[in-house]
Parts: structure tokens; C-alpha cells; sequence
């Protein structure tokens, strides 16, 4: 008995010591509906043991996304990595992020793109917000307290770019399908048919906070796959406040990458991209802490 005892107790320790993450707070799960594979990555920020990572593009020394990357990585516990926002042109020695685009406080693009609904901002703590532009009323806190503005007033989005500079903080700007449980994105937008990759951040019944990544596999247009995975996160995840919806890059610079809690890449069918992680243009990194 002692001998088996012992041996479970070796075992239990082998396991935690190795484990990237707790399973109560990050999870995957594959579901097929109608021949379509729904690939997700649920991670909760309960705790804020789960965190968010952002590069946005190359070093002005030349420093590339990928080796920022590896060399940021070494010893934390990733849980998922994906291309983020559009890029200017496919190849990545001459590519800028489209939008607005701030690296831990240093400007990338200063150009505001009316197209482009979404902000996101993650911030040097590992947390991540989204707001809707058409709004104009993106929330941020500094020494003299809360203040919101509308950064498609000149003025104030220098404003915004100062606090960001101050704050270390990264911005990115990407479409905006839902924001506020409420659908924002119309039949009209694009009719190019692909695999599609989103970004959610919704509240279960209970209230907690959860970030999806969700990898749909069918072809499909922006609509019908906002349509899609929005249903899908409502019943099938329980998804009751869906508070914002943006789009992850599938196109030319199409990186996604997945690990299990043992650290291993997960290759199953959907939880992979179809560009090496070495051709990035711009990272999300998902982490655990």
C-alpha cells in the first residue's frame, strides 16, 4: 500500500510540476456543427492568472515579431498564440499594421482608419479592453482620473497617444463585429469566403469573465461566420454577455498555434494556422501566470 501511495504522490507532482495551466481556468474544446469545426481556446480571467500579450510589429533595430517573441517567452507558460490584426502587405520585412497602431508606448502607425471600428488596448499588466470607435467614448485612467474620449477628434487622439506612451500600453486597431451584446457588423462587408479566426470576450451567468478564441473551419464571410460563432458562444459556450467580438488575421499572415496544459503544441485538426509562426507579422500571445 505505502509502495502505491508513493507512487501516485511521485505521479501528482510529475503532473502539477509540468503543467502549463490550471484546467479551471483555460480549456479547449473541438465541436463540429452542421460539417463545421468549431476550435476554442476558453480561457477565464478570474484571478488574472490568464494574460494577454500583443506584438505589433518589428523593432526599429530590425528585430523581427518572431524573434521578439521567443525571446520574450522564455519561461513563461504559453496557452495560445494567433496572428492579430491586418497587415499593409504580405511580406513581413516591409509589412506595418493597418490602423492605428501602438508597441508597449512606442507609435508603430499613427494612421486612424475610419473602416476600422474596433480599438483594442492591452495593457503592460496582461489585460485587454475593446472599444467601439463610432461611440467615441473610450474610457482611460491616469493620474488625474478617468477620462473619455473620441480619438477621431484629432485633439483627443493625441491625447490618447500620449496616455498610451505613458502607460506602455499597445493598441491595435481590427473590425468590430459585436460590442455590447449587440451585433455590429452588416451583410455588406466582405463577401470573400475563408476560414475565420475571432477574438471574444464574453460574461457567463455567474459573471466571470472569459476570453475566447474561436477557429471556425468552413468558408465563410465575415457575416455568416460573425452569425455563426456568435450563436455558437451564446449556446453553446453559455455566453450571456457577449461583450465584444473582434476579427484575428487569416489572410496572408495566417499563425496560430495552441499548447496543451502539458506544454506540448496541440495538432489537432483546428487549433493550427497555416503560416509558420516564423513569417509573423503581428502576435496575441495568450499566457498563464
Amino acid at each position: 500500500m505505502k509502495t502505491i501511495i508513493t507512487t501516485l504522490f511521485v505521479l501528482f507532482i510529475y503532473q502539477t510540476s509540468f503543467a502549463q495551466y490550471d484546467a479551471n481556468f483555460v480549456s479547449t474544446s473541438s465541436v463540429s456543427l452542421q460539417n463545421e469545426l468549431y476550435s476554442t481556446v476558453k480561457m477565464s480571467r478570474k484571478g488574472d492568472h490568464v494574460k494577454v500579450k500583443y506584438f505589433a510589429a518589428k523593432e526599429y533595430n530590425g528585430t523581427s515579431v518572431y524573434e521578439r517573441l521567443n525571446s520574450w517567452k522564455r519561461g513563461k507558460k504559453i496557452i495560445a498564440i494567433s496572428s492579430g490584426t491586418y497587415m499593409t502587405d504580405c511580406q513581413a520585412s516591409i509589412a506595418k499594421p493597418v490602423g492605428l497602431c501602438i508597441d508597449n508606448g512606442n507609435v508603430v502607425n499613427n494612421d486612424l482608419k475610419e473602416n476600422l471600428d474596433g480599438l483594442a488596448i492591452v495593457y503592460a499588466t496582461g489585460g485587454m479592453v475593446a472599444s467601439n470607435l463610432k461611440n467615441g467614448d473610450l474610457t482611460v485612467s491616469g493620474a488625474g482620473g478617468k477620462k473619455t474620449l473620441d480619438i477621431r477628434n484629432a485633439f483627443q487622439k493625441q491625447e490618447f497617444i500620449k496616455w498610451a506612451q505613458e502607460n506602455s500600453a499597445t493598441v491595435f486597431q481590427t473590425h468590430l463585429f459585436f460590442y455590447g451584446n449587440k451585433l455590429t457588423i452588416g451583410s455588406n462587408s466582405s463577401q470573400e469566403r475563408r476560414e475565420r479566426r475571432f477574438l471574444a470576450v464574453g460574461k457567463d451567468d455567474s459573471g466571470d469573465v472569459k476570453h475566447y478564441m474561436v477557429n471556425l473551419s468552413g468558408a465563410n464571410t465575415l457575416y455568416q461566420a460573425t452569425l455563426k460563432v456568435s450563436k455558437y458562444l451564446q449556446e453553446y459556450e453559455d455566453v450571456e454577455n457577449l461583450i465584444f467580438l473582434i476579427n484575428l488575421d487569416t489572410g496572408c499572415q495566417d499563425v496560430f498555434e495552441t499548447y496543451k496544459s502539458t506544454g506540448a503544441v496541440d495538432t489537432r485538426k483546428g487549433f493550427s494556422g497555416k503560416a509558420p509562426i516564423t513569417q509573423a507579422t503581428n502576435l496575441i500571445v495568450y499566457y498563464y501566470e
